[in-house]
């Protein structure tokens, strides 16, 4: 044995001696250990990580139980703030009250009737879990001083605007209504004002009936509540009062306290908050709640709303965005309602892609809804015109659009999982396409004017293939610059105009005159879709230029100056697109609305043309040169049919 091998194999017998713990051995009997191959090293060595690891667990101290941490609605865990303060004495509304909680602010009273009467209107402000209130009676008192008797003005709702819901209008009596379509309602031919004790010296401003719309209808009551604000002249006071119109306790739904009246009092710069109880629960059941209740709790909230909205008004405070513009927020909502009810739980359960339904079912069929509002106000019936899904991506806002009545076709250039788990008819309108403008296969408008019988520009277009690795066996496949060496050219894949043009893979957006075009996020076309000559809604996300590449648009001053209502004062990237996007419909000769959507999503502003603005505007070909023009787009576009789709 060579002494090379001898120090080796003694380096051997240490790492077995170590491994095992055992009396050393002797060369002879090492050379046959099978401790000494590769593998068994590397395992036990494994196991002594692991027996290291646990020994280490063993001498950490456990962690506390659950039921031993502290909990977040314990009173120990409560800030002093969030503890009831006035409780131990009588309520400032009579003895029928419990007084919850009092704390002192600095705004005046006109700011706080401001702010209660926009909460009034929008009690979604409160709880998300209300979707919002409809006005279904007011009365308005102007007190004279020469009279004794108020002026009244009157508001009735004659005929308020019904929900959309599925078990009313869209089902027959045969049918069976399905749990999460069952829409729960309470008391609602119940219109009457509502009175509580209070003082004579509380004098009605307004009297208002709302109807409360939760969310969700088929988990949470549709109710009726009044809403009273009452001035006291002579202590200087505001009193805002709320009222289910609910017989007791057990009726009142989620999103409320079980009280039968909320008083939220204004006076001598204090603002508190007050119970009414029913009939058949106590004051001192409330004076001795615990302040963990969700009673307590909710009472805590609507405190800190009131004063938190009545200081925005004293500070000026002016909402940065503004919806609702070209669709009524009661008809949109009525829509997603229905749309919810009819989709949402079946979508989510059968979801096959790998991004999150939550968000992107709720968001397609809020998509689905204003679509459907919208085009309700702009054309005479579902069988006038068509629609055309660009980048459709998961085809789920065509699915819905489809199932509702709508004619029309999804377009991208991968198809996805979810496809195959649509009805049959609405599989045969997806198509799997690339979009390429005819603009760019057709010849120019003078050509075609001397030559009728040329339909194609005759260009050919110059794909760059990516090279595939070439090797065979256990040999390392080449690299790129061995397979292309830097003397030798580029492969390419060419393309004429008259081959695209006559290909199944490609779309050249040349629609019937009554295409309506949808860019939901469609990120290479969205620059693209005002430029195709239909009514479209284009809602932005990525940034891209006529090229299908990234770009940056610069921030148009002059353009935010004029959607200071409805975009986003900020020169961000996504606010400089859909400026960007507003200000190529518009030069195209567009009359551009803009609308940001009620979606789960920040990208969520929708620029929309379907009228002229009455002015000349630029033909495409003056817009591509504008833009830098758009000779890549044939290589770009051809490309994204082999790389995999996004996640938006």
């Amino acid at each position: 044995m060579s002494p090379a091998s001898a120090s080796e194999l003694e380096e051997q017998n240490k790492t077995a001696t170590m491994v095992n713990n055992s009396e050393p051995q002797t060369a002879t009997e090492s050379e046959s250990q099978p401790i000494l191959t590769e593998k068994t090293i590397e395992q036990e060595k494994k196991t002594q990580k692991n027996r290291s690891s646990h020994k280490r667990d063993k001498d950490t101290t456990p962690p506390l139980k659950w039921s031993e941490q502290p909990k977040r609605n314990l009173e120990s865990t409560l800030k002093p703030n969030e503890i009831p303060n006035i409780r131990d004495r009588e309520s400032a509304l009579g003895k029928e009250w419990c007084g919850i909680f009092e704390i002192d602010v600095e705004f005046k009273l006109h700011h706080y009737i401001t702010a209660m009467s926009h909460l009034i209107e929008n009690p979604n402000i409160n709880s998300t879990v209300i979707l919002r209130a409809d006005i279904m009676k007011e009365f308005k008192y102007v007190y004279n001083e020469n009279s004794d008797e108020p002026t009244v003005e009157t508001y009735i709702n004659e005929n308020p605007e019904e929900l959309l819901l599925n078990n009313s209008n869209n089902n027959d009596s045969t049918d069976i209504i399905k749990e999460e379509e069952r829409i729960l309602t309470r008391n609602l031919d119940d219109l009457e004002i509502k009175k509580v004790p209070l003082s004579e010296d509380f004098k009605p401003s307004i009297e208002i009936v709302r109807r409360m719309i939760p969310r969700n209808p088929s988990k949470d009551y549709i109710i009726n509540q009044t809403c009273l604000i009452l001035n006291n002249s002579k202590e200087n006071s505001t009193l805002i009062v709320y009222t289910p119109h609910i017989s007791n306790p057990e009726e009142v739904p989620f999103y409320l306290p079980e009280v039968q009246s909320i008083g939220l009092l204004y006076q001598n710069n204090k603002l508190s908050i007050h119970y009414l109880p029913f009939p058949n629960q106590s004051v001192s059941f409330f004076k001795e709640l615990n302040p963990t209740e969700r009673a307590i709790r909710i009472a805590y909230r609507l405190l800190n709303t009131a004063k938190k909205h009545s200081n925005g008004v004293m500070n000026g405070y002016q909402k940065r965005v503004n919806h609702d513009l070209v669709v009524s927020k009661v008809s949109f909502q009525d829509r997603y309602i229905a749309l919810k009810q009819k989709y949402a739980k079946t979508l989510v359960d059968n979801w096959c892609e790998s991004t999150d339904p939550r968000k992107h079912v709720f968001e397609d069929i809020a998509i689905a809804a204003f679509l459907i509002e919208f085009w309700n106000t702009i054309y005479e019936s579902k069988e006038s015109f068509e629609f055309r899904d660009l980048g459709c991506g998961n085809g789920l806002l065509v699915h819905i659009l489809i199932m509702e009545g709508y004619r029309g076709i999804g377009i991208d250039a991968r198809a996805r999982k979810s496809w195959l788990t649509y009805p049959a008819d609405v599989q045969a309108r997806l198509k799997e396409q690339v979009i390429i403008p005819a603009v760019l296969l057709r010849p120019h408008p003078a050509i075609r004017s001397t030559q009728p019988h040329q339909l194609d520009n005759g260009l050919v277009f110059k794909v760059p293939l990516k090279p595939k690795p070439q090797h065979q066996g256990n040999s390392k496949p080449e690299t790129q610059s061995a397979q292309f060496p830097a003397n030798k050219v580029q492969m390419v894949e060419c393309y004429t105009s008259a081959e695209l043009l006559s290909s199944p893979q490609v779309n050249t957006t040349e629609f019937p005159k009554n295409t309506f075009i949808i860019g939901n996020h469609s990120d290479e076309l969205t620059c693209w879709i005002p430029l195709f000559g239909y009514p479209f809604i284009v809602i932005p996300c990525c940034s891209h230029n006529l090229n299908g590449e990234k770009a940056r648009y610069a921030s148009n001053k002059h353009m935010q100056a004029s959607n200071k209502s409805t975009s986003y004062s900020s020169n961000s990237r996504y606010a400089s697109l859909v400026d960007h996007v507003e200000e190529i419909a518009t030069t195209f000769g567009w009359k551009v609305e803009r609308e940001m959507l009620r979606i789960p999503s920040t990208r969520n502003a929708a620029v929309i043309g379907y009228q002229s603005n009455n002015f000349p505007g630029k033909s495409i070909y003056e817009i591509m040169a504008m833009e830098g023009g758009a000779d890549r787009w044939v290589e770009n576009t051809m490309a994204l049919m082999k790389k995999p789709p996004r996640d938006h």
